[in-house]
């Protein structure tokens, strides 16, 4: 457990150090949201489940999920994903 948190402090301190954002230091995803209608991931490990009424991200250390109506996957890379619909809301959860 000491480690995980030496580990942690280092990352915080080198992201601090070369003033770049967490999701470049960590490899965390990062979530862009427009409006109620667009949710653009990117840093993303796949998809865990898939479904009009809701769609689960791996995120490496979260998973994200995002409920809504009508959702689509509308593109998806090795990197990032484009979910459209009826964003009704998003999770994270580890």
């Amino acid at each position: 457990m000491k480690r995980k948190n030496a580990m942690s402090d280092a990352l915080d301190k080198t992201a601090e150090l070369f003033d770049l954002p967490e999701e470049v230091v960590r490899g965390a995803p990062r979530v862009t949201v427009t409006g109620c209608r667009r949710v653009f991931v990117e840093n993303h490990r796949g998809l865990l489940e898939y479904g009009e009424k809701e769609i689960d991200v791996n995120g490496g250390r979260v998973i994200l999920r995002v409920r809504g109506e009508g959702l689509r996957l509308c593109a998806m890379t090795g990197g990032e994903l484009l979910i459209t619909g009826e964003i009704a809301g998003l999770e994270f959860s580890r």
